[in-house]
């Protein structure tokens, strides 16, 4: 590219933290940052009084649903959105093209200056998770209405990227969006993939995630018993939960903010588990890739596209501990499968899973609009 595409961004929460959205904001923009003139990063999220008029709004006595109801709901949408449009039209510069991250607000839009926008979900995929998905947790006309200020996103966007075919089918299926509009690009990992010779010990699995219930923590608890009769010395560490279990070989570890920690279990594990009855997309897999772990997970949203039955690993279906302990079994007792599947998946997080690679195809599809 000859000229630096200038663009502008738009979030929820700082665009530079990595704790943002998991990792996303921080990885897009600074690579943004990086690659393109990135002219200025605008946190949409609601503070002071939208805040908490956005809380007294969606009240619910349920602090779970209140949190999310808070989060997403028609009214905050419509703040939102005017708050772009004014950040936007104080800008003292040129713009070729409007990021934004998710489909939760509009940049306040102009017809002269296009924007993409980037998404592991939407709105109905999270209805058909039910109580395990993130954000929708209301009915009726106020859920419509989020349908309907989706969909005018979607319309309104030059390219909709999006992290998996899961996804994109959702969008031509249930939103009526042409496929020629949205991109699958997938996403990066908060890891490097650095090659080293993994040893598989046979006995040790790992589990990262925090919300313990939704990541299938039960199911796995209950699969681990009937490993634990078949291979006495194996053990399950979970991180990220802090939840109460007294099993013979379970460790909880509790949240763990150091990545060099992070980083020496998923080098220790022999496989990585996470039977999740709900995933928007799943990039811890692609971090437990970086580490040569073969996964298992469910068989439903976007797990079979980052794993692949029987090549990065294996599938089941959620709730099944039973087919869950079996593919546990079958690992730990043969190290040459585990290694080739391991082997699979590094090569796979190398070549798919970078930021690097996101943003790159970011930016191309972006240069085809200007």
């Amino acid at each position: 590219m000859s000229k630096k595409i200038s663009v502008a961004g738009l979030t929820l929460g700082d665009p530079f933290s990595l704790t943002s959205r998991s990792g996303v904001n921080y990885n897009v923009f600074s690579r943004l940052r990086n690659k393109c003139e990135l002219v200025d990063v605008f946190d949409l999220d609601l503070s002071g009084l939208s805040k908490v008029t956005s809380a007294l709004v969606n009240f619910s006595f349920s602090r779970q649903r209140w949190g999310n109801k808070l989060h997403q709901n028609p009214w905050a949408f419509d703040v939102r959105t005017r708050m772009a449009a004014r950040k936007l039209r104080h800008l003292q510069a040129d713009i070729d093209v409007i990021y934004q991250d998710g489909a939760m607000f509009m940049p306040g839009y102009q017809p002269e200056i296009p924007f993409v926008s980037y998404h592991d979900s939407n709105v109905l995929l999270s209805v058909q998770g039910g109580r395990y998905a993130h954000g929708v947790h209301y009915k009726g006309e106020k859920l419509k209405k989020t349908i309907a200020q989706e969909k005018m996103v979607y319309e309104k966007a030059a390219y909709i990227f999006a992290m998996s075919d899961w996804l994109k089918e959702s969008l031509i299926d249930d939103f009526s969006i042409p496929e020629e509009k949205i991109k699958t690009i997938y996403a990066g990992t908060n890891l490097k993939a650095v090659d080293f010779e993994k040893t598989y010990d046979g006995r040790t699995i790992l589990f990262i995630g925090k919300n313990f219930e939704r990541k299938g923590g039960y199911v796995l608890l209950e699969a681990f018993k009937h490993v634990k009769k078949e291979i006495k010395d194996s053990r399950l560490i979970i991180i990220g939960s802090d939840i109460k279990i007294d099993e013979d070989g379970v460790e909880v570890k509790g949240l763990v903010f150091d990545k060099n920690e992070i980083e020496k279990y998923l080098k220790q594990s022999s496989i990585f588990v996470l039977p999740s009855l709900f995933e928007p997309f799943g990039i811890v897999f692609a971090e437990a890739f970086t580490f040569k772990n073969p996964c298992i997970g469910t068989n439903i949203c976007a797990m079979p596209e980052i794993i692949e039955q029987g090549k990065g690993g294996f599938l089941v279906p959620p709730n099944d501990a039973k087919a869950l302990s079996e593919k546990m079994i079958m690992l730990l007792k043969d190290k040459n499968l585990s290694k080739e599947m391991g082997d699979y998946g590094f090569s796979k997080a190398k070549n798919m899973f970078t930021w690097d690679i996101v943003v790159e195809k970011m930016l191309h599809h972006c240069s085809q609009i200007i």
